[in-house]
């Protein structure tokens, strides 16, 4: 990896950190206030279910480190798409933050999902992981950036679905629910078929999805809708894990 794209990472590596904290400082709103402002909606997992952000810049920074001072063939081959995954998510946290748009929102999150599977797919080329704690790193850098993206368009899809219809966050709560199971699973049927066998991506989604769950057992005392979430997290993992993952262009 060239040292320009390597320091640049390191950048990206500690803005990740600094972004979240800004509303401390007077700079724009948490998300989490922004997110509850109106009411808790069905398919948003408590906030300690977010604290995987804090794992997901760990191993960032892991990988960044690694790619600026140790660089091999391993970082010239994922860093460029991890590096612009991490350019966007700073730019989603800012945005986020500052104007809490829900479309732009989850506009941004889009080109973040997509490198952080192309990230996953360079992987998968080659071999996935091969015993090394550097490629242990990489694996599960972008296998959980590439589960919780998914969580994260996938969560964002009821708001938009709520704010064409006008309803609040606690109306028809069954549609804002299944808004948010089908697309979480559809995207992890393509990413099974055509991305990655990894299973790093399943232990981000299995958490996601076990904080709607959560969400809705105990705060909002919706409790067939987190018996439906679990059903569907248990058949989604079940799929997974007996019939394996064959994607495409291998």
């Amino acid at each position: 990896m060239k040292k320009p794209n390597a320091y640049l990472l390191l950048i990206v590596a500690l803005a990740q950190w600094i972004a979240p904290l800004l509303p401390l400082f007077g700079v724009g709103e948490t998300i989490g206030a922004q997110a509850t402002g109106r009411g808790i909606a069905p398919e948003l997992p408590p906030g300690i279910f977010f604290s995987i952000w804090s794992v997901i810049f760990t191993l960032y920074l892991g990988f960044a480190l690694m790619a600026l001072l140790k660089p091999g063939y391993l970082e010239g081959e994922i860093g460029v798409p991890i590096l612009i995954a991490g350019m966007g998510n700073v730019a989603w946290m800012l945005a986020a933050q500052s104007l809490g748009n829900q479309w732009l929102n989850f506009l941004l999150l889009l080109p973040i999902l997509l490198f952080s599977w192309e990230a996953s797919h360079r992987l998968h080329r080659m071999g996935g992981w091969d015993g090394t704690g550097r490629r242990l790193i990489a694996c599960a850098l972008a296998g959980l950036l590439s589960g919780w993206l998914t969580v994260a368009v996938s969560i964002s899809v009821p708001g938009l679905v709520r704010a064409l219809c006008g309803m609040a966050p606690t109306d028809a709560v069954w549609i804002s629910l299944w808004s948010a199971l089908i697309p979480a699973g559809l995207l992890t049927w393509l990413y099974t078929n055509r991305v990655s066998a990894g299973l790093w991506f399943f232990v981000a989604l299995g958490w996601g999805l076990a904080g709607i769950a959560v969400n809705n057992w105990v705060r909002l005392g919706t409790h067939w809708l987190a018996i439906m979430t679990v059903i569907v997290g248990l058949y989604v993992l079940w799929r997974r894990l007996a019939h394996g993952a064959r994607p495409a262009f291998s």
